[in-house]
């Protein structure tokens, strides 16, 4: 209601006799006689009665309208005035678009005309109808250069079909699953546990803006890779503008242990992709010149950024200690372990599981997210979940106390908790104490053998598994072979290359940061990529949790929230 007073005298509504009708029109209920503009004009006057943000088909309407994206929209609608067609006119409206009624039964020819005089940016249609169109040959005659997004609703496609729509009509096409369908009804769990988590987590991200996230991520990668070229620029290397020097003269200047040789490698592929090197054949030259002075000053730009409302400071005194001891680790006469777990404290592992506003949120989201999972769970025996990559605990404790909060303690939830490295397990294990039916296991999702003997499981909370794979397709797959039918996947990826990381984490024992390459010439990571693993492994329910510009995903990871068929 209030969108149309918005639209005001605007066109909101297009009928099939091509006569506009404006936002204060369609309030008076003065419509055509289509089908699909009566049945609008119905909800409208039904939507009169006060309705609530939080009420569900507001909700849902909302969601339509994301998947609109952002105005211009105007959008044909090609489906019949039924539940979804009606909501996805109405999704329009709340966006601040116009819909264009269309007849579906018209045909082809008459309907790829109309779509070109309309300069519709948006398409509603089954997706039977879209094969049609885009293998017409009266399409090539047609101008449809405004169209951008195209939603078909019907079974699942076949890829060779979506690509032929892609190409035919050059926009994004976008499957919807049948109304009614069980694949529909997955979706539609999906969307109200994500927004239960999203619901419970946003207090976590008070006073934490996007713009922050960003300067903090452009001054935290600066401090890093000036540490990583001063602790290479040793004996006479990278000391002279334009001298070269061969990988292997590099790693002996550094001392470098054998074991770090394949992250030293990583190190020269990104200062070069990022302008402090340059490599000529074999040849490695520094194209900066850093001393200590320059890379202090870089890490107080990246603390000054940071400490407050982005985290406490002794994560970034962790990093910046890090980076300062990088000779020592390089050559192995220090353990990043020690870094870790200064005395044995685990001071600095709690601090980065759970005093970091990104880590409060992925573990709020977790959390609320396994609550509501739980809630729903009917059995037959006890939810069964899976947390593969622990790492320090972000998301275990949380989930745990979730879990009970849920009222499934006891015989109600298994958890197992695995992680590759037993030093990062044990610290988790020292974090989360004792619970009735948590039990710990070294689990390798990129190593070879089976999986846990426990599956196949409810829920798999994965955190950083398919970014930390060469390839994500075969981790994808092993995910996917974890989950029981209509299982749940709550997935942390990078959104971005974790500099940090090659100057922290990567020094940990059983860690393999040569496996995943993110230097020149490999796909960056982040969504697409992620997505797109995850549908040819067959999971292809996902939502992203928090979007490209949230605070969380521009500091280095996204969060998503998928679920397998069954």
């Amino acid at each position: 209601m209030t969108a149309l007073r918005g639209i005001a005298e605007r066109p909101a509504l297009i009928g099939h006799d091509g006569r506009p009708v404006s936002g204060a029109a369609l309030l008076g209920g003065t419509v055509p006689a289509d089908v699909l503009s009566q049945a609008l004009a119905a909800r409208v006057r039904a939507a009169r009665t006060a309705t609530r943000e939080e009420d569900p088909q507001e909700r849902r309407l909302q969601y339509w309208a994301s998947v609109l994206g952002p105005p211009p929209i105007r959008h044909t609608v090609l489906l019949p005035p039924a539940e979804l067609g009606v909501e996805l006119a109405l999704a329009t409206l709340l966006a601040g678009g116009t819909v264009v009624c269309g007849d579906p039964d018209r045909p082809l020819a008459d309907l790829l005309a109309e779509l070109a005089r309309s300069r519709s940016t948006h398409l509603s249609l089954p997706s039977e109808l879209l094969w049609r169109m885009s293998g017409s040959t009266d399409l090539p005659t047609e101008d449809l250069g405004e169209l951008r997004r195209v939603l078909h609703i019907g079974p699942e496609p076949r890829q060779q079909d979506v690509y032929a729509a892609v190409e035919a009509l050059g926009a994004v096409v976008a499957h919807v699953r049948e109304p009614g369908s069980s694949a529909e009804a997955s979706d539609t769990a999906l969307r109200e546990v994500v927004a239960a988590a999203t619901d419970a987590a946003w207090k976590q991200l008070i006073g934490v803006t996007a713009d922050q996230a960003r300067v903090f991520t452009e001054r935290l990668d600066a401090a890093v890779l000036a540490s990583m070229l001063l602790a290479l620029r040793r004996d006479g290397v990278f000391a002279e503008p334009g001298r070269g020097h061969p990988l292997a003269e590099v790693l002996r200047a550094a001392r470098v242990a054998p074991a770090h040789h394949r992250l030293v490698e990583r190190w020269l592929e990104e200062l070069t992709a990022r302008g402090l090197t340059a490599r000529h054949g074999d040849l490695f030259r520094a194209e900066r010149w850093v001393d200590t002075s320059e890379v202090a000053r870089a890490w107080r730009l990246a603390a000054d950024a940071w400490t407050g409302s982005l985290g406490s400071a002794t994560v970034i005194d962790h990093l910046r200690g890090s980076a300062e001891r990088l000779p020592a680790l390089l050559s192995g006469e220090e353990r990043a372990v020690s870094l870790l777990l200064p005395k044995g404290s685990l001071r600095v592992v709690e601090a980065l599981a759970a005093r970091t506003a990104a880590g409060r949120y992925r573990a709020a989201v977790l959390g609320a997210a396994l609550r509501r999972i739980a809630a729903g769970h009917r059995g037959p025996g006890p939810l069964r979940v899976l947390e593969v990559g622990a790492g320090v605990g972000t998301a275990t404790d949380a989930v745990l106390r979730a879990l009970t909060a849920a009222g499934c303690p006891g015989t109600g939830v298994e958890y197992l908790c695995t992680d590759p490295s037993d030093v990062l397990l044990a610290a988790v294990r020292a974090r989360v104490g004792r619970h009735p039916h948590l039990r710990f296991e070294l689990f390798d999702p990129h190593g070879p053998g089976p999986g846990p003997a426990a599956g196949p499981f409810d829920v798999v909370v994965s955190d950083g598994v398919l970014g930390s794979a060469a390839d994500p397709d075969p981790a994808a797959r092993r995910l996917a072979g974890l989950l029981a039918p209509g299982g749940w996947l709550l997935l942390n990826e990078p959104a971005r290359t974790r500099l940090e990381f090659l100057v922290s984490g990567a020094f940990l024992p059983h860690l393999r940061p040569g496996d995943a390459r993110t230097g020149p010439g490999a796909p960056a990571p982040g969504a697409a990529r992620w997505r797109a693993a995850l549908a040819r492994a067959g999971i292809r329910t996902v939502s992203a949790v928090t979007g490209d510009d949230h605070p969380v995903t521009l500091l280095g990871d996204q969060l998503f929230a998928a679920r397998a068929g069954g």
